[in-house]
This record gives structure tokens, sequence and C-alpha cells, in this order.
């Protein structure tokens, strides 16, 4: 209570240590893997992942709120940890649902080159796109795949069942789907969340199909923040150790803790979802900081 008491008295709760890279050092690091297969936590579940030659950006969201209006909501803690112009062309863009943390349509008209990118939506959201001239949108249900050229073959995505929900106003609710994504290229691998909550069967059904489909899940990005009050949370978020549960479903190699750390959307302390999620997942947990980028190479052999 403490936390969300000071973001609307206009005080920041106190920022983790070794949260955030520095403007300087982000920019030096993205450019050093510029020619590889890597991963950038730009913040929240907004994650640059380059995989052999296809660049892909996550639920991008580049402004102040996570909000349909610009002077009030949910305010970002953190900067985005690359700016839009430091990025280079995105040629896919994948959106997990309508919510305002995940699908920012101020970011949305500010992303370059829209003509050339290619947007997966879920069902019920295209229009977001196909107004806005992105090149080619597609809307997609759970399990549909899309696939397109990458360096070396094949970049395939996939789109898999979430537990959540969606809205964008109090007219719409449920009128678009929710989702999270497996994408594979080159080799490699990458699961990302959405939002969800946990489940018995959906999560190790989609581990065996990015088995044979994927050739497993190298790393996943895990939504892990927002789940308290619980009663209220619950069902819509998972707690850092549902994450934890996820991931070992999935069967992913490694896990990187994201939807924390960035906006103040509910009451638990600042930095706990972190603590909780390393504690709950070992050395298969991978923190990355606000502004880091990560060669694939680095991921798998990272152990912190």
């Amino acid at each position: 209570y403490e936390v969300v008491t000071r973001s609307i008295s206009g005080k920041k709760p106190p920022i983790p240590t070794n949260h955030i890279v520095s403007a300087e050092d982000a920019k030096a690091q993205f450019a050093a893997h510029a020619q590889g297969d890597s991963i950038s936590w730009i913040g929240h579940a907004t994650f640059l992942v380059r995989l052999d030659g296809v660049t892909v950006l996550t639920d991008p969201v580049f402004t102040r709120r996570a909000s349909p209006v610009s002077f009030a909501g949910p305010e970002r803690i953190i900067k985005p940890g690359l700016k839009i112009e430091d990025l280079p062309p995105i040629d896919v863009v994948v959106i997990s649902h309508a919510h305002y943390d995940h699908l920012d349509t101020r970011t949305l008209d500010m992303l370059p080159g829209r003509k050339n990118i290619t947007a997966i939506v879920p069902l019920g959201l295209g229009s977001y796109f196909t107004k806005r001239g992105f090149g080619t949108v597609h809307e997609v249900d759970w399990y549909d795949d899309i696939t397109l050229p990458s360096d070396s073959g094949e970049f395939r995505l996939t789109a898999y069942p979430a537990v959540h929900w969606s809205n964008r106003s109090p007219f719409d609710l449920n009128r678009s789907l929710w989702m999270s994504y497996g994408f594979s290229a080159g080799g490699r691998s990458v699961y990302h969340t959405g939002d969800t909550e946990v489940h018995d069967t959906v999560f190790a059904d989609i581990g065996t199909h990015m088995a044979e489909n994927h050739g497993g899940c190298d790393v996943g990005l895990m939504s892990i923040g927002a789940y308290s009050p619980r009663p209220m949370m619950i069902g819509a978020h998972m707690d850092p150790e549902g994450g934890v549960k996820i991931g070992r479903d999935l069967g992913c190699k490694r896990m990187v803790p994201m939807h924390w750390g960035t906006f103040v959307l509910s009451l638990e302390p600042f930095d706990e979802p972190r603590d909780r999620f390393v504690k709950a997942a070992g050395n298969q947990a991978l923190v990355m900081k606000i502004g880091e980028t990560l060669g694939m190479q680095e991921v798998a052999a990272a152990n912190r």
C-alpha cells in the first residue's frame, strides 16, 4: 500500500539495486549484439528479440502512462531501456492482449516503417493496426501459426492460450482474444506469457507443442507482477511462484521475470516480484536489467 500511495502522491518507490542499465550502456550493449541473436528488455512486457535476422518487438509500450489518456493512470517509474529512435527496423510486432500496458496506440503511432512491419495480434484487434498502415496484419486464434523467412530458413510463431481477459473500455469486455506466444528461428526459441494465471494442463500442453514445433523453450519471458491483493488478481495474474511453475510446465531452460519494476499496477512492494521469483526459480532465473541486452548464447550460459 505504501508503494502505491507514494506513486499516487508523485513520489517514486525505492528503485531496486541492479535494476537499470544507463542509457549509454544500453545503447552500447545493443550495438555490440547487432549481428547476433539477442534479447533486450525495454521494460514491463516490452522486449526486442532478434533471431536469425528477424527482429521482434513484443507488447510495445514506450509512453509515460499505461492509460487511455496522457494525464492520468499508472505512470512509468522507469524510462524505456531503449528509445524508439535507437531501435533497428522492426520486422514483427507481437501483441498479447488489449490492456493498455500491452497495447499502446500512442507507441504504435510513433513506430517508424510501419508499412514494412508484420503485426501479429489476437482476434478482434486487427483494426488498430490496419488503420495505422502496418504492412501485414494477422489476427490469430490460439494455436495459429505464422511463418516468415529468416536468414537461414524460417521464423515461426505460434499463438498460444493464456488465462486472462481483455477490454479497453467498460463496453468491450472480452470482445478480443488474449494469448501467449512461442516463436523460434535459427535453432533458438522464446516464449512470452503475455498476462496469465496458472493452469493445471494448458502450459504443459504448450510445452509439448513447443518441443515438437519450436525445438523446446530456450528462454521464457514470464509475467510475474501485479498479483496483489490476491483475491482481486487471482485468475488473471500469476504470482512469482506461479511464473516458475508455468516455466517448468513449459520446459523453459531459463526464465526472465517481466511485468514488474516498470509501472506500479498493484499493491505488492516494487521489488518483491523479482526476489520471490529468484528464490523459487533458483539457477533457472535470469534477471535482466531494464535496458540490458543479452546474446542468446549468454542467455543459455548465464547462471545468476
